[in-house]
């Protein structure tokens, strides 16, 4: 007896801890307002004029009632409340339905079919459901939902154009969709409507500082151990042409010292050259949110072309193309020779939550030398998974990275001696990395990056990598930047180490 009554006092203290549960809700042609107690309760109303008076057997305790004439704006005018009391304040022509049950009541509001909603009552239903929308929206933007929010942002500026705030959303939306020129409007549009708005201005100047028009000049020195010496400049920028479209281009020269190079012939023989190429694009973004790439390519000896789409998601992104004919120097035989390469590709990236992201990639190529376009084919896989430690402070990630690519074919031939030699020496490799990423401001004006890993061959030697970069920005519309880097040129089947360093130069027009 004494573990029974122990139980049933036990069981009234937990409802007894429970909340009271309210409800308000409103829809186009009714309300509804309700209180529900965990256990049973006795309810009591009476109605005077616009004052629904409810009374009840047991407390009300915390239960939050201030937000609902926000809530029920146009139905409930004002509501007070008490110890063990609620009074409703109507709105004009607005009727009460009570439903009472064992748990507490409901309330349901229509309006008097004699009594019309004066304007202001109407000019309060559609503010409200307005104020609704936005919420709607900006909580499918934070659920990553960017396009069902930009719809019903757009119909909501359809209905009120000067809708600031909603404006202001919809920069955002179509900024995070990579729609930039449909985003600068919204940012104009905003600033029209509250002039010198902090965050309007400083989104507006990140993003034209994102996607203006700029030049680009890198220079690049890279070391092979045992192997060659190469001194790349490379020159390239953007151009706005005007109806979604722009213009990239890049020159690339490379300077090239080694002992002894594998000629298309057979013959090792000293080199110390320079070689060049040219690739330009034009770059079309659709109006859902897709990306069309033309590209032609140019070097000594080599001509092709290129096309690749893009197609982007809410929180996804998705690229397939293919190249012919492009310019290779991938290979030092290819860089001597005037090496080309064909490809057909497809890449896919996914953010998965706010920390992790995955990127995959599969391809199939096709290298070959100036007048041979068949010298290896192989098939390539790439891939990572990230993971984001923390999002406050420095920006710090560590990832998952797989750089594969299975060599079917490779020609061999001999030469004029009868010796077997290789013209294109395409090498199977399998190489899996763990990498710690780093990255954050020291100034305003002075960034930095750090990567350090360990890089394991499958099919040849495995080794530490890392990368360091710094980068400056004097003015508004110039950087400077420097890197250097450590890794292993897996790719030209060596597995030499590789030492590089660089600086950039950016100007932004």
């Amino acid at each position: 007896m004494p573990l029974l009554v122990l139980a049933l006092l036990l069981l009234a203290t937990s409802a007894l801890a429970q909340p009271v549960r309210v409800e308000a809700v409103r829809e186009t042609s009714a309300a509804r307002f309700a209180l529900h107690w965990p256990g049973t309760v006795t309810t009591e109303t009476q109605r005077d004029g616009r004052e629904l008076v409810l009374r009840f057997s047991r407390p009300l305790g915390d239960v939050p009632l201030d937000r609902v004439p926000e809530r029920l704006e146009s139905w409930v005018d004002n509501i007070l409340y008490g110890y063990d009391s609620v009074v409703l304040v109507l709105g004009a022509g607005v009727e009460a339905a009570v439903a009472t049950d064992p748990a507490g009541l409901s309330v349901a509001l229509t309006r008097s079919p004699a009594a019309a909603p004066t304007r202001e009552a109407q000019a309060a239903d559609r503010a409200a459901q307005r104020r609704l929308d936005y919420f709607r929206a900006l909580a499918l933007m934070e659920g990553g939902d960017l396009r069902p929010a930009r719809t019903l942002l757009r119909d909501l500026l359809e209905q009120d154009p000067k809708d600031a705030q909603s404006t202001a959303l919809l920069a955002q939306a179509e900024e995070r969709l990579g729609r930039w020129r449909d985003a600068i409007m919204a940012y104009d549009t905003a600033l029209e409507l509250t002039p010198g708005e902090p965050s309007l201005v400083r989104g507006k100047a990140l993003l034209l500082h994102e996607t203006a028009d700029r030049s680009r000049l890198d220079l690049d020195w890279q070391k092979v151990r045992g192997a060659d010496m190469q001194r790349i400049a490379r020159f390239s920028g953007v151009q706005e042409l005007g109806r979604s479209t722009s213009l990239t281009w890049a020159l690339e020269r490379r300077e090239v010292d080694v002992d002894s190079a594998r000629r298309e012939d057979g013959r090792l023989e000293p080199f110390h050259g320079a070689r060049s190429r040219l690739e330009a694009a034009l770059v079309h973004d659709w109006p859902e949110l897709e990306r069309s790439t033309l590209s032609l390519y140019a070097a000594p000896r080599t001509l092709g072309a290129g096309y690749s789409h893009l197609w982007r998601g809410d929180e996804s992104e998705t690229r397939a193309g293919f190249a012919w004919s492009e310019p290779s120097f991938a290979f030092l035989e290819g860089i001597v020779d005037g090496g080309r390469r064909d490809r057909l590709f497809v890449q896919h990236e996914n953010r998965l939550s706010d920390r992790w992201s995955l990127s995959l990639g599969a391809g199939y190529n096709r290298y070959g030398l100036s007048g041979e376009a068949d010298l290896a084919r192989s098939a390539t896989l790439e891939g990572s998974l990230r993971y984001t430690l923390n999002t406050v402070g420095p920006l710090a990630s560590v990832a998952y990275v797989l750089d594969a690519e299975y060599v079917a074919h490779r020609e061999e031939r001999q030469d004029a001696n009868g010796q077997p030699y290789i013209p294109l020496p395409a090498a199977t490799r399998e190489v899996h990395a763990l990498q710690v990423n780093v990255e954050d401001y020291l100034t305003d004006y002075v960034r930095y990056a750090a990567q350090i890993g360990y890089a394991y061959d499958r099919r040849g030697r495995s080794g530490p990598q890392g990368a360091i970069s710094l980068g400056w920005e004097p003015a508004d519309n110039l950087e400077l930047g420097f890197r250097a880097s450590h890794a292993r040129s897996t790719a030209r089947g060596t597995a030499s180490a590789v030492n590089s360093a660089g600086v950039t130069l950016v100007w932004r027009y």
